[in-house]
């Protein structure tokens, strides 16, 4: 993005250095762009979620974190005179992965990780296939880097009857033969 200071005439009276970033979270998937809420007619569907101020007149760029408060989202980008180009944008987000605790035979859901050092995300674990609760709770939190908080932990699985913790699995405990 170029700033006006370094244009002609200061750019003119309509140069300006910024541009906004909108968003508009949903629940349902549009599958057909033409029904896109158009955030130009409809600024009640998006939520302004950053202004860009990046006057150089070289590349850059910037990560812009935000809160994703539905399952989709559409971002829009209002450019309100700048003298810019935006080659791209690549949208990306943190997950912590579904993953089973070998120490503690619980399952944990892939869930999507909260964005940039907020309030981690409470999860409730699971106890695996062939395995049963030990009291505790199982709630353990995803932090937004992606890595689960298991420091919490209070409860855990065990494996059931005749069977034992072999690498994060319950497998069947080995005959054992007996010589007389």
């Amino acid at each position: 993005m170029r700033s006006c200071s370094s244009l002609l005439n200061k750019g003119g009276r309509f140069c300006n250095d910024t541009f906004d970033l909108y968003i508009n979270h949903s629940n349902q998937l549009i599958g057909d762009r033409s029904q896109y809420p158009d955030p130009l007619g409809n600024r009640m569907a998006y939520e302004k979620t950053a202004v860009i101020r990046q006057a150089t007149n070289k590349r850059f760029s910037e990560t812009i974190g935000f809160l994703v408060k539905e399952k989709f989202v559409i971002l829009a980008f209002h450019n309100y005179g700048a003298c810019s180009t935006m080659f791209s944008v690549k949208v990306s987000y943190n997950v912590c992965p579904d993953e089973t605790l070998s120490n503690t035979l619980m399952v944990l859901p892939r869930t999507v990780a909260p964005a940039n050092d907020s309030k981690p995300n409470p999860v409730e674990g699971s106890c695996d296939k062939n395995t049963a609760r030990v009291l505790g709770s199982l709630l353990v939190y995803c932090q937004s880097n992606g890595i689960w908080n298991t420091s919490g932990l209070q409860g855990r699985c065990i494996c059931k009857e005749n069977m034992q913790n072999v690498e994060g699995k319950c497998q069947g405990m080995p005959d054992v033969m007996h010589c007389t």
